[in-house]
């Protein structure tokens, strides 16, 4: 008994080891980048030559995205490992009388589109929720430049212009008690720095179709200490920061950045992480 339990939690821990690690996307943003977003139906599916791909043609019967059409769209697919000997966790099929929604993109200047890491999926089981027909519904009118971004995937990493350590080098010399803190800052989307505060207080308001941010607030009850007082007015001066992007488009966003500020008592030094 010891024995078998062993083997299947071995056995686990491989599968958890390799499984397909994912950045979740949200439907809108995916959307807003894909070149055709449609429900159809596989109406063929055949193999290469050389068994490394296979094409999909879908019958389109309904679009969400730029117009409607075209009626007809294939896509060249990786073949399965139990094909080609070659097994990847990240590894999914699509067949022929599969509906799908799909959202489909440009890989390398070819269309594309994935049953995992994606929105994309098989609806013939388990049909569009009503979250997400909402949403689709809906998206011809999205505007990214009316939202906030924070984490969201499909953006350039921001960082300051403006140089954090010269200033914390002006910090003052106080017997602080916690001397650390993560404050919140909103940028807008030029990269001007348009308030700091407090990560703690932070209240995201989301729009209740797209699941982005349309404002913050803050919440101003607790009591601010000394430390998180000074390091505020320290933050303030960093007024310069990178511009955020959406990739494909190009399209300036405004966002929220975070950043640790920590006072260290035994050097009197100021510091930072991003």
């Amino acid at each position: 008994m010891k024995k078998l339990f062993l083997t299947i939690f071995a056995s686990l821990i491989s599968v958890l080891s390799f499984a397909c690690d994912c950045i979740d996307i949200n439907p809108i943003l995916e959307f807003y980048s894909s070149e055709y977003v449609f429900e159809g139906k596989i109406i063929s599916k055949v193999y290469a030559k050389d068994s490394l791909t296979y094409k999909v043609t879908f019958d389109i019967y309904k679009h969400y995205k730029n117009g409607d059409s075209p009626k007809i769209l294939d896509f060249d697919v990786t073949t399965e490992g139990k094909y080609t000997g070659q097994w990847n966790s990240c590894e999914w099929s699509a067949e022929k009388n599969e509906n799908w929604l799909v959202y489909a993109y440009l890989d390398e200047g070819k269309l594309a589109f994935s049953g995992i890491c994606s929105n994309s999926k098989v609806i013939d089981k388990r049909p569009i929720s009503f979250t997400d027909q909402r949403l689709l519904d809906n998206s011809n009118s999205f505007k990214i430049e009316d939202y906030i971004f924070e984490n969201e995937y499909g953006f350039n990493y921001c960082v300051n212009i403006t140089d954090i350590k010269s200033i914390l080098d002006k910090g003052k010399i106080k017997d602080y008690k916690n001397p650390t803190t993560i404050l919140n800052l909103s940028i807008d989307s030029n990269g001007n720095l348009k308030s700091v505060n407090r990560q703690s207080e932070l209240i995201r308001k989301k729009d209740p179709i797209f699941d982005l941010i349309t404002e913050v607030e803050y919440n101003n009850r607790e009591p601010i200490t000394d430390f998180e007082k000074d390091a505020i007015e320290l933050i303030r001066q960093v007024e310069k920061w990178e511009i955020k992007k959406h990739e494909k488009t190009g399209v300036n966003v405004p966002y929220i950045r975070h950043i640790w500020v920590y006072y260290d008592e035994k050097t009197t030094k100021w510091s930072y992480d991003l």
